[in-house]
């Protein structure tokens, strides 16, 4: 799986990629959702142990410096604050998972009758980590592709364009640094010999 996020989508707005052996994902990038992996993803868990080691050494350093006893204070209170904090998150983290799993599987036993839907047994499958990438929204198959161009423009950014076989046409605009392996990784797609999945149903 490779993944490139910050790319602008002409129509769809701004999405990450992320591409597979037969297919790749497109998935909306959310505001919401990258401000709560600020606070509450593994980067923030990183962060506050950081904090948290680097407090206790400057409060065991003051403490033998002869420190005044306020910045003594201020230390200990950040130590504090981040094994809450981090505490708060590893909580969160399993309450989630716990609280998400057995919600799903009552939700499951209750609607058994649905599983004879498709769409409703692929979202299932893919909660439950069997359904691979295929079963994700968002999914496009290797055989939906017809076409992709690279357009370098140095003063508005590369436009990696690609047309679909439903005769679609979308326009990329990735960080500039990525332009050139967002066309790759697109055009590696278009030579991929596999038919379009059944699943595939284009905005």
């Amino acid at each position: 799986m490779y993944e490139i996020k910050g790319v602008t989508a002409t129509p769809g707005g701004r999405i990450t990629v992320r591409f597979h052996q037969h297919g790749y994902v497109v998935e909306p990038d959310r505001r919401t959702g990258r401000i709560a992996d600020t606070f509450l993803g593994e980067g923030a868990g990183c962060v506050t142990a950081l904090v948290l080691l680097a407090s206790v050494g400057l409060y065991s350093l003051l403490r033998k410096t002869g420190a005044p006893e306020t910045a003594v204070t201020a230390c200990l209170v950040v130590g504090i604050v981040a094994v809450c904090y981090g505490s708060l998150l590893a909580l969160l983290h399993w309450t989630s998972g716990v609280i998400a799993n057995t919600v799903l599987f009552l939700l499951v036993v209750v609607t058994s009758p649905a599983l004879l839907i498709p769409a409703y047994r692929r979202a299932v499958r893919r909660r439950w980590g069997g359904g691979g990438p295929e079963t994700e929204p968002g999914w496009v198959p290797a055989g939906a592709l017809t076409g992709v161009w690279h357009q370098p423009d140095p003063r508005a950014g590369s436009v990696v364009t690609v047309q679909h076989r439903d005769g679609s046409v979308i326009a990329h605009v990735p960080p500039p640094d990525r332009a050139r392996d967002l066309y790759e990784h697109f055009h590696t797609l278009l030579h991929t010999p596999h038919p379009p999945h059944p699943g595939y149903h284009p905005a």
